[in-house]
């Protein structure tokens, strides 16, 4: 009996060193988070709503991580600007965004919820900012950024745990350049006749113009079309669903039409998304379901039906793949379940031992 349990003794606080061992991480995850603002540089006038969108890009690789959680830090010169609203986006937010104008911070904790097949593993916007513009300012160094030391990633990779704090390779900044409000109105005078000059927009809606003023739309009283992002991968199956948001703004009057060129198709947004305002964030849904790969671009239209130029931040390329040879739709594998099977049978197997030597020793 008193072999029994000295054995038993020994075994307990054994596995249980065992078992701490393997819940400790054998290598951390690598730093290849970066967290970025887009645009990184914009303009904007005294009274503008300035928007911003925050990307997550957990690497690529074998050093990318698994991301689910994030908690944004983020500090805006509060002389020159008041933070309005901090949303999410493709993550769910665990509290309120939180503001602080007097001290120029705002901050926001989002997760991918229960199921780690959401876990964020290529580059994803993941919240929108918006300040509001104050006062004029030439930065001569970037004065919207994020807060290094309070922002956290979390991820749940295979070599780490959930509450693993991955830290942050690097972060991208933005700089608003703020100019007075009237520092570019038009003129109130009524312009001379003069011919209305064909429109050069590279791949221009058909039926578009370069606005009855006679401006052409590379003047800078045309819309400027800022982003063109979508809700997912630039890749999946057919058919493939994207919701696209497209924003910008126009210095000197209102945006009446957004028309969103998808490759295969055009559809025009003139309701809803701030049209009618100098500030749009419009949004529509696109399925593509034929196979190939298509540019998709967003064309701005202002009260005056002047054009926004077509520009690489207002275009992305999306490829859309077929079935498989099987005719089964190409899938992403879940995560797989965390641990390691045959670590855990080897110390069931271990107790099982002990236990029976016990008995032999109890036997004797």
């Amino acid at each position: 009996m008193l072999g029994f349990i000295m054995v038993i003794l020994v075994t307990i606080p054994f596995s249980v060193y065992i078992a701490q061992k393997r819940q400790n991480i054998s290598s951390k995850a690598i730093k290849s988070t970066t967290l970025s603002f887009e645009p990184a540089s914009t303009t904007a006038k005294t009274g503008d709503t300035v928007t911003l969108n925050i990307w997550l890009d957990p690497g690529t690789g074998t050093t990318a991580n698994q991301i689910s959680f994030v908690k944004l830090a983020i500090n805006f010169d509060k002389t020159k600007f008041t933070a309005s609203s901090l949303t999410e986006n493709i993550m769910e937010k665990i509290d309120e965004p939180q503001y602080d104008n007097t001290a120029g911070k705002a901050s926001i904790s989002l997760s991918i919820g229960a199921d780690p097949a959401n876990a964020i593993k290529t580059k994803t916007k993941i919240a929108i900012l918006k300040l509001k513009a104050t006062a004029e300012t030439t930065p001569a160094n970037p004065n919207i950024t994020f807060d290094f030391a309070n922002s956290q990633v979390l991820s749940i990779d295979n070599s780490s745990q959930t509450s693993d704090n991955v830290l942050l390779s690097s972060t991208i900044p933005a700089t608003v350049t703020i100019t007075s409000a009237t520092s570019t109105n038009a003129p109130t005078s009524t312009p001379t006749s003069t011919p209305t000059p064909t429109s050069t927009l590279p791949n221009a809606k058909p039926g578009g113009s370069s606005g009855s003023s006679g401006i052409p739309s590379s003047s800078p009283l045309a819309p400027v079309c800022s982003s063109l992002d979508i809700n997912g991968l630039a890749a999946g199956t057919a058919p493939y669903s994207l919701t696209f948001t497209a924003t910008g703004n126009d210095p000197n009057g209102t945006i009446n039409k957004i028309s969103f060129n998808f490759g295969d198709a055009i559809e025009d947004l003139t309701i809803g998304g701030g049209i009618g305002t100098s500030s749009v964030s419009g949004q529509i849904l696109h399925t593509y379901k034929t196979p190939g790969i298509y540019t998709a671009y967003a064309i701005l239209t202002d009260n005056a039906n002047n054009l926004s130029a077509q520009q690489s931040s207002c275009t992305k390329t999306v490829t859309v793949n077929s079935t498989d040879l099987s005719g089964s739709p190409i899938v992403t594998t879940p995560l797989p379940p965390p641990g390691d099977g045959e670590v855990m049978f080897g110390l069931g197997a271990l107790g099982i031992i002990f236990t029976i030597i016990g008995g032999v020793l109890l036997f004797l």
